[in-house]
């Protein structure tokens, strides 16, 4: 018996683990900042903790859900805090102008660009609600659950980042 509790708990901290990394790139994702994503990773680890502790866990929850409405806490007071708007990319749009066509060609496929556009056109929310999707592989009610918004506003954020992404890689 003691084995199979044994192996139980080696689950529970591999989908533990699991989880964190996945709001470790959540958070660098969003924040494009390492020491930044770090510190709130380190927020939200002490959050759980907390919780766990006084044991307001509530255990009718996803406990995948309830850890990203955790790091989501966390992502908000740190924009709150640092008053933060998302992050230019490194180089200026006049270089951009500048560039040789197949440069620019590059630059434009290249998915940072790609992501940063969505960002600046549809919005912190369209662009945390397709991160939490593809890169932390939240489903579309996970990320209704943790960004507290109704399913159907997360899978039209999903949709409008998809039509914009399309729009620039020309598959109109």
């Amino acid at each position: 018996m003691r084995s199979g509790a044994s192996a139980s708990k080696i689950a529970h901290a591999a989908l533990f683990e699991r989880i964190l990394e996945r709001i470790h790139r959540y958070f660098r994702r969003m924040l494009r900042d390492q020491d930044a994503a770090a510190d709130c990773l380190q927020k939200t680890m002490t959050l759980l903790e907390e919780s766990l502790s006084r044991g307001t866990y509530q255990p009718d929850r996803s406990f995948n859900t309830w850890m990203w409405l955790k790091a989501r806490t966390v992502f908000a007071q740190y924009c709150r805090a640092h008053e933060r708007r998302p992050a230019r990319l490194e180089g200026d749009r006049a270089d951009v102008d500048q560039q040789d066509p197949s440069e620019a060609v590059a630059e434009k496929l290249d998915a940072v660009e790609v992501l940063a556009r969505v960002r600046e056109e549809l919005g912190e929310e369209t662009y945390e609600c397709f991160v939490l999707y593809y890169e932390s592989g939240l489903t579309q009610a996970e990320i209704s659950a943790a960004l507290e918004r109704d399913r159907k506003t997360v899978r039209k954020r999903i949709r409008e980042a998809h039509e914009l992404i399309d729009k620039l890689l020309g598959k109109d």
